[in-house]
């Protein structure tokens, strides 16, 4: 039996399943993604990280594989087993069963770091399936030289156009609105290296059975019509976060988030939670205070299950031994 389950392998998971090594607990991670690193890998693999503590930036990827190389030092004993979804977590006596994807496994304690659910891009509202549309962008290299068009207007959609911009001269974003939501800074810089097109909507995509090849615009005031030639098509509508099994679980939460207390516990005895899907007053969204839950959550069940060993907390230098 666990003593430890990490629901989640986004940089708060991956952090927890350190800590959990760096304490000998008998721990493992699930995942229901095929690689580490939640939100930070779907969508921001590419992306510079400007508020990690010690690296003035970093790349969302070079971050996570950071992180895995950290979480390396105890993979033997404690693994990570992808496209792993918790479906229910159930009491049992003195422990919970866990069902998953494809397992159940029983632990002592629970740390959910799951980032607050899954999330799903909006799509753009075709019939067609072509493979050019991408919501993610895992290797900005496949867009040299491409003729690319980037639909959305928030903050993700200028931070991609100005990133392919690098790698293409021919990159133009298309808003529905003439007034953007993401910071007037980006919209400027983008200005400057590509093409903003507004206030256009989709209205028809033209292709082949695998490609789409023209996008036909319309004016969202005047109704005229603009045909768009791309080789590829990035469409940033936001995401939308899948249902919550909070009330399932028997988790008190709200909107998705898990109320947790100043030990990360959540309304059930056994149950923590950290990062970006719980809620607390002043809780603050970055992936430095989600660290820093699990690090708290980790030594909040470390107590209970060794409360003699644990009455002098140790730092990582007495703990490793190179």
């Amino acid at each position: 039996m666990l003593e430890v389950l990490i629901i989640g392998a986004g940089p708060t998971g991956l952090y927890a399943a350190f800590l959990a090594g760096l304490r000998n607990l008998k721990a493992a991670v699930i995942e229901s993604s095929a690689e580490p690193g939640g939100q930070l890998t779907a969508v921001y693999k590419d992306k510079y990280i400007y508020d990690i503590p010690g690296f003035p930036k970093i790349t969302a990827k070079d971050y996570i594989d950071g992180q895995v190389l950290q979480y390396e030092r105890f993979k033997s004993d404690l693994p990570i087993y992808y496209n792993e979804e918790a479906i229910d977590i159930k009491k049992h006596d003195d422990h919970f069963i866990v069902t998953t994807t494809t397992k159940t496994i029983e632990t002592k304690f629970v740390l959910i770091a799951h980032g607050g659910g899954g999330f799903v891009p909006q799509k753009l509202k075709i019939e067609e399936h072509y493979d050019n549309i991408l919501y993610f962008i895992k290797d900005l290299n496949q867009f040299k030289d491409k003729k690319i068009v980037v639909l959305g207007g928030g903050d993700s959609a200028l931070d991609w156009a100005i990133d392919l911009s690098e790698y293409s001269k021919d990159v133009t974003l298309v808003h529905r609105r003439d007034e953007f939501r993401a910071l007037q800074s980006s919209v400027d810089h983008f200005r400057e290296k590509g093409t903003i097109l507004t206030p256009y909507i989709v209205d028809t995509v033209e292709g082949n059975e695998k490609l789409a090849q023209t996008l036909v615009l319309k004016h969202a005031k005047t109704h005229e019509k603009l045909n768009l030639d791309a080789d590829y098509i990035v469409v940033n509508y936001g995401f939308v976060l899948t249902k919550s099994r909070l009330d399932e679980w028997g988790i008190e939460g709200e909107k998705g988030l898990i109320k947790v207390d100043y030990t990360m516990k959540t309304s059930l005895d056994g149950i923590y939670a950290a990062g970006n899907g719980i809620d607390y007053p002043g809780k603050v969204k970055l992936i430095s205070t989600g660290q820093g839950e699990a690090a708290t959550a980790i030594q909040s069940i470390t107590t209970l299950l060794y409360p003699e060993k644990t009455r002098k907390f140790e730092h990582s230098t007495a703990l490793i031994k190179e």
